[in-house]
């Protein structure tokens, strides 16, 4: 199915507007004219050309927003924003995490679709993309600027070690120790962290996504927490290492492009309420490093 203009409306995270922008690309090699809702993908600058988009729209503002457009593609995320944009008088294809009836409401065969939690996010949206248009693509249009070199410094490792919720993240003392034990084995890691975190980390100052694409690009691996810096590395085919809570929750939300790895604590902990918040202790610095080792040696 064909639309002249169409609305891509991603959740908040890094890493659903990296997936979410395998739509707006197929889309547009369907020639669409597709515009991107997200507060992230114009800072990929050089990585990103020939796409159009927007910043989130504000509740006030969902009807002006969307008024010429001939459909939407959204990623509801349970916000009051999805909600409204869900009683536009337009197509409105819709793709959910997970569905609720007495949440969400009744399903519409023809428009909505829902993730099947033993698949990625990746194939998920494949997915979607087949059921209402016919045809998919795994590829989000990001392409290295020239002069780059793909994993040019093979013994730097980045390392991201927050995300948006301190619950997901490792212990920052044990992070530090894994680094100084990497440096010690004659690796070079590094911090990626966001600009307001570097008065707690060490690390470039990476002002924009472009940069972090670039640094990754050129790094031999990637660890970090379950995050939206993770999707980037594996769309980059960069050897990564996720460190997670979850294992069940973890099997949507891994990174679903390239080669990684995913440690968890073991399923049976999720299972006792006294152990769950008491996950980081279970995954040691030792675990992290042999993994991270076998892989750079590895590929």
């Amino acid at each position: 199915m064909h639309f002249k203009k169409i609305a891509v409306v991603c959740a908040s995270g890094i890493g659903d507007a990296l997936i979410m922008h395998m739509v707006s690309h197929h889309l547009q090699t369907l020639n669409s004219q597709v515009i991107t809702f997200s507060n992230h993908l114009s800072s990929f600058g050089a990585w990103l050309q020939g796409y159009e988009f927007d910043p989130q729209p504000s509740l006030e503002k969902i009807e002006e927003t969307f008024k010429n457009f001939d459909a939407i593609f959204l990623q509801h995320d349970n916000s009051l924003k999805a909600k409204a944009i869900r009683t536009l008088p337009l197509p409105i294809y819709t793709f959910y995490g997970s569905h609720i009836p007495s949440k969400h409401g009744p399903l519409r065969k023809e428009w909505d679709f829902v993730c099947d939690p033993k698949q990625t996010m990746v194939d998920n949206t494949c997915a979607a993309m087949l059921q209402f248009f016919g045809s998919f693509s795994k590829q989000n249009g990001l392409i290295p600027p020239s002069g780059l070199i793909h994993r040019k410094f093979r013994n730097r490792i980045a390392i991201h070690p927050t995300s948006t919720s301190l619950e997901k993240n490792w212990p920052k003392s044990q992070f530090h120790a894994l680094a100084s034990d990497l440096k010690k084995e004659g690796y070079e890691p590094v911090f990626t962290v966001a600009p307001h975190e570097l008065q707690d980390w060490e690390g470039p100052l990476f002002s924009t996504l472009e940069y972090l694409a670039s640094f990754i690009y050129e790094s031999g691996a990637f660890i970090g927490n379950d995050s939206g810096t993770g999707h980037l590395a594996s769309y980059l085919d960069i050897p990564h290492l996720i460190i997670g809570k979850d294992p069940s929750q973890l099997r949507l939300w891994r990174p679903g492009w390239g080669r990684g790895t995913v440690v968890t604590p073991p399923a049976w902990l999720m299972r006792w309420k006294i152990f769950k918040k008491e996950w980081k202790a279970f995954i040691s610095k030792n675990r992290i490093k042999k993994e991270i080792k076998k892989m750079v040696i590895k590929i």
